[in-house]
C-alpha cells in the first residue's frame, strides 16, 4: 500500500495552511513529497524545503503510492480527485483525506474510493497548523483498520496523538463537528459570557481562569459530564444525589441571567441555557440531571 514497504513518496494535494505543515512535517521526516495547490505561490516556501511542486492534480497523485488531500471543502475534492484522468490515476493508492466533510460527505468518498480501488482512510484534524508535528496535535481518523496500520508511519509523523475512532467512516467527522465544531467554540462563549460578568463587575479575570483550571474542570465539569454518558445511553435521567436536579440548577441560573442584565452585557447566552433548563423541567426532568437536556436537543428542530 505505502511505506510498509519501506516507500516514502507523499503527495498532498491542498498547500493553504494547514496543508503547507502537514506538507512540512513529512519532509522534516524524510518523506519525498511532491504538492500541488491551485495558487503556486503558497508552494515557494515549501520548494526550498525539498517539496517537488506538481504542476497538475494528476501529476501530483501519480508520483506517490500515498495521497493526503486537504482542501477547503468536500465539493472542492470531489471536483479535484473524482473526475476525468484522475480518478483513473488514483486507482490502487491510498488516500488520506484530511479536508472538512459531514459524515454524509464521507460515506460518499468512501463509496467512491471502493469503486474506484482506492484505499481510503477519513480524517479529522483536532489542532491548529502549529501543532502538526508536535505531541499537542491530535487527528482522528476512521475507517479500515488495515489501511491505518498500514499508513501508520506517515500519521506518525503528522501528528503525537494518531487516533482510529472505528471502522464506521463517518465517524472521524460526527467526533469533529462534536469536538472542535461544537464543544471548542460552545465552551469558549461560555468561557467569554463569564469574563464578561467578571469585567463588568470588576473581579480579576486571571482568578477566574485559574479557578477553572484548577477546580471546575477537573471537579464539577468533568464529574457532569462523565455521569452524562451513561444516563444518554440509557435514556435514564432521575437525580442520583451526585450531583443536582433541574429543579435546583434552574434558581441559579435565573439568577445568573439577572446578573447578566445588571452587569449591562448582553444576555442572549444566559436566556439560551436557561430556556433549555426550564423546558426540560416543563417535560417533567425536574428532578432529573443536565444531561435530561440532551433529549430535547437530539429532537429536530420544528
Amino acid at each position: 500500500m505505502a511505506d510498509r514497504s519501506g516507500n516514502k513518496n507523499v503527495s498532498v494535494i491542498g498547500l493553504g495552511e494547514m496543508g503547507a505543515a502537514l506538507a512540512r512535517v513529512l519532509l522534516a521526516n524524510g518523506f519525498s513529497v511532491t504538492g500541488w495547490n491551485r495558487s503556486a505561490e503558497k508552494a515557494e516556501r515549501l520548494k526550498s524545503e525539498g517539496l517537488q511542486f506538481a504542476a497538475t492534480v494528476l501529476e501530483a497523485v501519480t508520483a506517490s503510492p500515498v495521497v493526503i488531500a486537504c482542501v477547503s471543502d468536500y465539493p472542492t475534492l470531489t471536483a479535484l480527485l473524482h473526475g476525468g484522468d484522475v480518478a483513473p490515476a488514483m486507482s490502487g493508492k491510498t488516500l488520506i483525506q484530511l479536508t472538512t466533510r459531514t459524515p454524509a460527505e464521507a460515506r460518499s468518498g468512501a463509496a467512491w474510493a471502493e469503486a474506484a480501488n482506492v484505499a481510503c482512510l477519513e480524517g479529522a484534524i483536532q489542532a491548529y497548523p502549529m501543532h502538526i508535528g508536535t505531541a499537542e496535535g491530535s487527528v482522528l481518523y476512521s475507517g479500515s483498520r488495515t489501511t491505518f496500520e498500514a499508513v501508520r508511519p506517515i500519521l506518525n509523523a503528522l501528528t503525537g496523538q494518531v487516533i482510529h475512532v472505528g471502522e464506521q467512516v463517518g465517524s472521524a467527522a460526527a467526533l469533529d463537528f462534536a469536538l472542535a465544531g461544537t464543544v471548542v467554540p460552545g465552551a469558549t462563549m461560555a468561557f467569554l459570557q463569564g469574563a464578561a460578568i467578571c469585567k463588568a463587575e470588576g473581579a480579576p479575570l486571571d482568578t477566574f481562569l485559574a479557578m477553572i483550571e484548577s477546580s471546575v474542570i477537573p471537579g464539577l465539569l468533568l464529574s457532569t459530564l462523565r455521569a452524562s454518558v451513561p444516563m444518554i445511553e440509557s435514556h435514564t435521567y432521575a437525580y442520583s444525589g451526585g450531583g443536582a436536579p433541574l429543579d435546583a440548577w434552574v434558581p441559579g441560573l435565573q439568577m445568573t441571567l439577572q446578573a447578566a442584565r445588571d452587569a449591562g452585557i448582553n444576555p442572549r447566552w444566559n436566556e439560551f441555557v436557561l430556556e433549555h433548563l426550564q423546558r426540560a423541567v416543563a417535560d417533567g426532568h425536574g428532578q432529573g440531571e443536565l444531561a435530561a437536556i440532551f433529549e430535547q436537543l437530539r429532537q429536530p428542530a420544528t
